[in-house]
């Protein structure tokens, strides 16, 4: 039954979250957001499944999703109009914030689970890096 209910709540969590974000979106992103609106839906239920794979379990679970969505949500703030940034700022950004979400990351897990991210998380970043045109 806790099972069902943590579901449940996560579910609901990520589509307020996406709600939000997709609202935002409409009103201030261009159409060259760093990560699309189905990339950030995709990426949130993504990394929710891993952390199971992984054998990520209660709290330490929700760190590690937590700092996934907050670094998600900053990436796709960088394109933002009002933040004014160039093309080349806003890579050196992401490329910032990307380095402090693995850092954090790493923290909470082993040796094998941070590995495990890494690929999964490289995997998610050539498509990425490839419609932006970054090598």
């Amino acid at each position: 039954m806790k099972l069902l209910f943590l579901k449940s709540f996560i579910i609901l969590s990520l589509f307020i979250v996406s709600t939000t974000l997709q609202g935002q979106s409409s009103k201030s992103h261009s159409a060259n957001d760093v990560y699309k609106s189905a990339e950030r839906d995709s990426l949130q239920l993504w990394f929710y499944d891993r952390a199971t794979v992984m054998g990520v379990e209660g709290k330490k679970r929700d760190e590690f999703y937590n700092i996934i969505l907050y670094h998600t949500f900053k990436m796709t703030r960088l394109e933002n109009s009002d933040k004014g940034f160039t093309s080349q700022e806003i890579r050196v950004r992401f490329e910032k914030l990307l380095q402090k979400q693995h850092s954090e990351v790493k923290e909470i897990l082993d040796s094998k689970q941070y590995n495990y991210y890494l690929d999964t998380y490289d995997r998610l970043l050539k498509g990425v890096y490839e419609r932006k045109g970054w090598k």
